[in-house]
């Protein structure tokens, strides 16, 4: 008599966390090319939505999504996630690592420096009103994200991430290569991938080249590499 399905033993659910200047809708061929099988979100993400006062902070923006996860009765999720949205998914790991189970990052937000963050509002400015409006975000909300994190260094608590984790970037994205290969030194739990071909916005201009690199590092397992 064949024996009952292990509960355990299903998929963990995935969340996608979008990255500056995106909302939620930026994963739609993500979803597509990663396939069926397991639960996904992209949720909103707190001090970025519409509705939201303008200001954001990054510990209540990972607060937000542990306080969601726990409404939907998730006790552990994978995440994926670009920008200001792999930032927010790494302060989870550090924060909650109990919800987090692997890391999938491109282009987090660590220790920006100044001139990449002057770099980002300009790119920002520069982006039309009518671009922005079709995305669903607004530019007073991305330049309060960019504001947020002047000064900011998560780099002591790197150390502390137990979570296994695949850091990417686009080999086009030469500023983002070289971030990620400092991140990823930094992490005791990571490896890293380079998309050759790719630019910066990995959820969007080479989703399939993430969803693929994706599914093979959650789905069929990588395991953590031991701390120097």
């Amino acid at each position: 008599m064949p024996s009952a399905p292990d509960r355990d033993a299903r998929p963990r659910p995935l969340v996608l966390l979008h990255g500056l200047g995106q909302s939620p809708i930026a994963w739609q061929d993500f979803v597509s090319a990663y396939g069926a099988g397991r639960p996904m979100s992209a949720p909103w993400m707190r001090g970025l939505k519409p509705k939201d006062p303008v200001g954001f902070d990054l510990g209540a923006a990972a607060a937000g999504v542990a306080d969601e996860l726990e409404l939907q009765g998730v006790k552990q999720a994978d995440f994926v996630g670009v920008s200001v949205g792999a930032s927010v998914a790494l302060r989870l790991a550090v924060e909650r690592p109990e919800l987090v189970g692997h890391l999938v990052l491109g282009g987090a937000l660590v220790r920006p420096s100044k001139g990449a963050l002057r770099m980002q509002r300009l790119a920002m400015r520069l982006v039309p009103q009518s671009k922005l409006v079709d995305a669903g975000v607004s530019r007073p909300r991305m330049l309060a994200v960019l504001d947020a994190l002047k000064g900011f260094d998560g780099t002591e608590s790197l150390r502390t991430v137990t979570a296994p984790v695949l850091v990417v970037a686009g080999s086009r994205d030469k500023a983002g290569v070289v971030a990620a290969q400092e991140l990823s030194q930094q992490l005791p739990t990571a490896r890293l991938q380079v998309i050759d071909g790719a630019g910066p916005l990995l959820n969007t201009e080479s989703a399939r080249e993430l969803a693929d690199l994706a599914h093979a590092f959650l789905d069929e397992g990588q395991e953590p590499k031991e701390p120097a």
